[in-house]
């Protein structure tokens, strides 16, 4: 498998310098000067200053890694000649096979008996291939540049929703080791590149979008998985949950997507941890990618608002998450710096003496060992810091809290923010894209808790 990540060369088979398909990918790969990239298109004699050959049968040398820009029906021609050659690794990114119709469907499996016959191992067709943070080598039409490296894995059976979800990470800064779109999953399937990012140490956090599990692979899903989440946390979004559903799914990928019952009792016998969307999936990544895991039970808040802090508990509870018992010495010094019309107890509600105590409140709080996890909700009028307002500045407020925060490393926080979108933006910025976590929803941010404390409590059993 570590080809597809690190390629010494590559064949891009049908690669072009006119705007259309594929256009970036061999741009991207024709500007590295790490690799030896071998351009192959019969109708031009050079692609972007490099020169082209007829067929990947006439490149000089032996080629680690191919890449299909063609048409379906010149597919299986070439995967002949890159057995021929002895490639032994091919991704197909264009569409056209068992997604399709029933001669796609005929030609896809004509390829996948070359590939095995020759020990080929294939992902795609129908996807946008892979991306590797650590060498910025990618066979997407994303801005590596722009995407931020780090722990978390992302595994897709879609291509465009791949990229979709790799748009967003990039835009609340959430460091990327490996991407990787699978699409119709001819060989390469999602238990093949768990079994590779097992042993990869760059990443720490595995997410993954499904569409359905191929037939057969059932017991090596479940055994894989179990392994997996034994040392990392895994992640999984599955659409074709209804009929509906699945009948998209079929005609997505041309993958059938079972039974919904059954794999979500597979999914919680593995140790994986479910999200029931796209929100919440990204939600779950970002704690985990960012925050530790709670080293007690006890689950605080601090909030401004008792209506956003009553709904928290109430999320909270319905998902068996313990409110933490303050510490008799906490309860003592919070009332004393308190004004007397703010509550204390947990959810502590300060209401606007966030302004005036906020701080001295947050330090006491994460100095309590009961405190495994701390959500601190700030929902500020927005009269406090427009023009026409008082126009408080909200970053170094916001930035005089984080910086407490960063005392309390072992320590879980989550922050939620609701209300005007300049405030929103500004902890954005000062919180989210710094490490800790803001999410604008109090109840999913319950969520977000409840799975921390879920994948703990599971590496607490299996270890």
């Amino acid at each position: 498998m570590d080809k597809f990540f690190n390629p010494e060369s590559v064949a891009i088979i049908g690669a072009s310098e006119k705007l259309r398909f594929g256009y970036f990918v061999t741009k991207s790969i024709l500007s590295r000067t790490d690799i030896r990239s071998y351009p192959v298109n019969p109708n031009v004699e050079t692609v972007l200053g490099v020169t082209a050959y007829r067929s990947v049968t006439e490149i000089p040398e032996t080629v680690d890694l191919a890449i299909f820009l063609i048409p379906s029906d010149a597919a299986l021609q070439t995967m002949q000649e890159c057995a021929e050659k002895g490639i032994k690794h091919v991704i197909i990114l264009s569409s056209g096979f068992s997604e399709s119709d029933q001669i796609g469907e005929e030609r896809q499996d004509a390829m996948a008996a070359i590939a095995r016959e020759n020990g080929m191992r294939v992902i795609g067709p129908n996807c946008v291939g892979v991306t590797n943070m650590e060498n910025g080598f990618t066979t997407a039409e994303i801005p590596v540049n722009r995407m931020t490296r780090g722990s978390l894995a992302f595994i897709a059976q879609s291509g465009i929703f791949g990229t979709a979800i790799i748009d967003w990470v990039t835009a609340h800064k959430i460091g990327v080791s490996k991407v990787v779109t699978l699409g119709n999953k001819m060989d390469v399937d999602e238990i093949d590149v768990m079994q590779y990012l097992e042993n990869d140490k760059e990443t720490g956090v595995i997410g993954l979008y499904l569409e359905g599990i191929r037939e057969g692979r059932g017991p090596a899903f479940i055994e894989t998985f179990k392994r997996v989440t034994a040392r990392k946390p895994v992640l999984i979004l599955k659409s074709g949950r209804t009929e509906a559903g699945a009948s998209a799914v079929m005609s997505h990928t041309g993958t059938l997507a079972g039974d919904d019952l059954v794999f979500d009792a597979v999914v919680r016998q593995t140790g994986a941890l479910r999200a029931d969307g796209i929100e919440e999936l990204l939600d779950y990544a970002r704690v985990l990618t960012k925050q530790p895991l709670p080293q007690a039970d006890g689950v605080a808040i601090i909030t401004n608002s008792g209506s956003l802090g009553s709904m928290a508990c109430d999320e909270l509870q319905r998902l068996e998450m313990r409110l933490v018992q303050f510490e008799p010495r906490t309860l003592e010094k919070m009332k004393s710096i308190a004004p007397s019309w703010t509550s204390v107890k947990n959810p502590v509600d300060i209401g606007p003496a966030m302004l005036m105590v906020g701080k001295e409140i947050l330090e006491l709080v994460l100095q309590d060992k009961n405190v495994g996890c701390l959500l601190l909700i700030a929902s500020v009028p927005g009269i406090i810091f427009t023009e026409d307002g008082l126009g408080l500045d909200l970053i170094p407020f916001y930035e005089e809290y984080r910086e407490i925060m960063k005392r309390y490393p072992e320590k879980t926080i989550i922050v939620s923010s609701f209300g005007d979108p300049d405030m929103v933006a500004a902890g954005m910025k000062v919180f989210d894209y710094t490490g800790i976590p803001l999410i604008t929803s109090v109840q999913s941010a319950a969520r977000a808790i409840a799975c921390l404390y879920r994948y703990r409590r599971y590496r607490e059993r299996v270890q």
